[in-house]
């Protein structure tokens, strides 16, 4: 990436848009990857750039890996001898001893869990209004549910925003339904969320234009 005199917000746009194409430098890359985990707006800025690339991978089919652990094992090892042929006996009890062993295997490899839940981060609320929000994180999900209080209005959309210290919001997403989860990276402590009223489709300004109906501080991770 070259020196170039650029604002600093352009300049994190670039450095993101790098980041995901992969096209940066190791110590560049492992820069960015450490400023994802302290810089929330970088980490946003990062997390778009994913949104909007990730069309690109539908043009591909996956391509299965293949198995080279046979010529790797014969690299380092050689080749076996071929194995003393056993009885038909041996040969089917061993066979059905390690069919059994196989599954068992499998059935504790794919035994499905529960997912872990998610972790309350805050309840938005606001005086005089029955609106209330509760906003949980599970690793980079970030899941915000309705608990009180009506949906907005014909025409109108409920925005999520994150405000960080005096930096100007910064949109999470839209609220269609009485709970939404949106990916999210870089949450930290002392940071506040906030939903306000805007016209379908979103704020046209990248901002709140419309009132501010609940707020809530995250108070620990």
């Amino acid at each position: 990436m070259t020196e170039r005199d650029i604002p600093e917000q352009e300049d994190a746009e670039l450095l993101a848009a790098e980041y995901v194409l992969g096209t940066l430098p190791l110590d560049e890359r492992e820069a960015a990857s450490t400023r994802i985990r302290r810089d929330a707006h970088f980490a946003l800025a990062v997390e778009r750039w994913q949104n909007r690339l990730s069309p690109l991978n539908a043009a591909y089919a996956e391509v299965p890996a293949p198995n080279l652990m046979p010529k790797i094992e014969a690299q380092l090892f050689g080749v076996p001898a071929p194995a003393v042929k056993k009885s038909a006996f041996w040969k089917s009890w061993f066979g059905g001893a390690a069919i059994a062993a196989a599954l068992g295997v499998a059935v504790l490899v794919y035994l499905p869990t529960a997912p872990l839940p998610f972790a309350t981060l805050t309840t938005l609320t606001a005086e005089n209004s029955d609106l209330r929000y509760e906003v949980g994180l599970r690793g980079n999900e970030l899941r915000i549910a309705r608990i009180g209080g009506p949906a907005a209005e014909a025409g109108r959309v409920h925005e999520l925003w994150l405000i960080v210290g005096n930096a100007a919001p910064v949109s999470l997403g839209l609220i269609t339904g009485a709970d939404k989860t949106l990916a999210t990276t870089g949450l930290a402590p002392g940071m506040v969320l906030a939903v306000s009223l805007e016209p379908t489709g979103g704020s046209p300004t990248g901002a709140p234009t419309g009132p501010v109906l609940v707020t809530g501080v995250i108070e620990k991770i």
